[in-house]
C-alpha cells in the first residue's frame, strides 16, 4: 500500500498537471467553410433561424449559430474519417449525437440517475433517522447540496452555456467540499471549537472558490484539480479514521469503501477517448459509476446516526450511574 507521503505527492502532481483542450475540428478549414455557408443559408443572425427550428431546439434555447456548429461538426467528422484521420474534438470536446436537443445525452441520463439515487436514499435515511438524532441536520444539508449539484449537472450536459457551465462547476465543487466538511464534523463530533473552526474554513473556502469561478479566473481544468485534491484529502482522512476506529465503529468500513471506490472510478476522468456510439464517453461512464456508490454512503450515514445516538445515550446513563 502507498505510504501517506507518496499519496500526497501524487495528489499534488495531479493538481499541477495542465489540461489542454484540443480543438482540431473547429480550427479546420472544412469546419469553418461549412459554418460560413450554414450561417448564410439558415440564419437571419447568430440567434434567429430563417425557418422555425424543431421543437426540442426551441425548448432548449438553441441559437441558429449553435445549430450550425452542430451540423458542421458532423460534416467535419465525416470528412476526417473518410480521409483516414482520427476523430477531432471541437472547442475542447468530443462530438456527441444530439438527442431531444440534449448535447451529451448519456451524461444527462446518468446525472438524472445520480439525482434519483440520492433522492431515494435520503428518504430511506429519513424513515430511520429524525431531527433528534446526532448529525441529522448536517447530513441533510449534504443531501441538499447533492440534489442541487446533480440538478445542475443534468442542465449543463443538456445545454452547455457559460451560465450552466459555471453552475455545474460550482455545484460539483460544493459537493466535494461539503463531504469533506461533514466527515471532519463527524470525526470531531461534540468538539465545539472544531465545529466553529471547520465551519469558518468551509464557508470561506467555498465562497472564495465560487467567486473565482464566477469571475472566470478558474477554468474547468483548475476546478477539476481542486476537486481531485479535496477528494484525495477526504480519502486520506477517512481511511485513517476508519483504521483508528474500526473496532469501535464497525460500520466505518462503509464510508471507507465508498471513498476507495469513488477515487477508483474517478480514474475514468483521466482516460480520454471518442464517444462509444457517439454517446458514451469517459465522463458519462464516470457519472454512471457514481450512482451505485450512494448506497454505501447513505448506509453509513444512517448507521452512524443510530450509533451516535446509542453511544451518547449510554454515556449519559453511565454518568448518572456514577453519580
Amino acid at each position: 500500500m502507498l505510504k501517506p507521503e507518496w499519496i500526497i505527492f501524487l495528489t499534488f502532481q495531479i493538481y499541477f498537471v495542465t489540461r489542454v483542450d484540443a480543438s482540431t475540428g473547429d480550427r479546420s478549414y472544412v469546419y469553418n467553410q461549412c459554418l460560413a455557408k450554414c450561417r448564410i443559408s439558415h440564419c437571419k443572425d447568430d440567434t434567429t433561424f430563417i425557418n422555425p427550428p424543431p421543437v426540442f431546439l426551441s425548448l432548449l434555447l438553441w441559437s441558429c449559430i449553435e445549430d450550425c456548429r452542430y451540423t458542421c461538426m458532423w460534416h467535419t467528422v465525416e470528412y476526417f474519417l473518410s480521409h483516414g484521420l482520427t476523430v477531432p474534438q471541437f472547442y475542447g470536446k468530443w462530438p456527441f449525437i444530439r438527442l431531444f436537443g440534449c448535447q451529451e445525452p448519456a451524461s444527462v441520463l446518468f446525472s438524472i440517475l445520480n439525482f434519483y439515487a440520492h433522492w431515494v436514499m435520503y428518504w430511506k435515511f429519513k424513515r430511520k433517522v429524525n431531527s433528534t438524532f446526532p448529525m441529522f441536520y448536517i447530513w441533510t444539508y449534504f443531501s441538499i447540496i447533492c440534489f442541487n449539484g446533480w440538478f445542475w449537472s443534468t442542465i449543463f450536459h443538456a445545454r452547455d452555456t457559460n451560465f450552466t457551465e459555471v453552475m455545474d462547476y460550482s455545484c460539483a465543487f460544493a459537493i466535494v467540499l461539503t463531504l469533506l466538511y461533514c466527515m471532519l464534523l463527524r470525526i470531531t463530533y461534540k468538539n465545539v471549537k472544531a465545529f466553529i473552526v471547520l465551519t469558518c474554513c468551509y464557508i470561506s473556502t467555498l465562497y472564495a472558490h465560487l467567486i473565482h469561478l464566477w469571475s472566470g479566473t478558474i477554468n474547468y481544468g483548475y476546478n477539476m484539480k481542486f476537486n481531485i485534491v479535496i477528494g484525495m484529502l477526504t480519502f486520506i482522512i477517512t481511511i485513517l479514521w476508519w483504521y483508528r476506529v474500526k473496532h469501535e465503529v464497525t460500520h466505518a468500513y462503509l464510508i471507507g469503501w465508498f471513498n476507495i471506490l469513488a477515487v477508483s472510478v474517478t480514474l475514468l476522468e483521466v482516460t480520454d477517448f471518442s464517444p462509444i456510439f457517439w454517446i458514451f464517453d469517459a465522463h458519462s461512464l464516470w457519472h454512471a459509476s457514481t450512482a451505485p456508490l450512494t448506497i454505501l454512503l447513505y448506509r453509513f450515514i444512517t448507521l452512524d446516526c443510530l450509533y451516535l445516538r446509542t453511544y451518547y445515550n449510554k454515556t449519559i446513563l453511565n454518568m448518572h450511574h456514577i453519580h
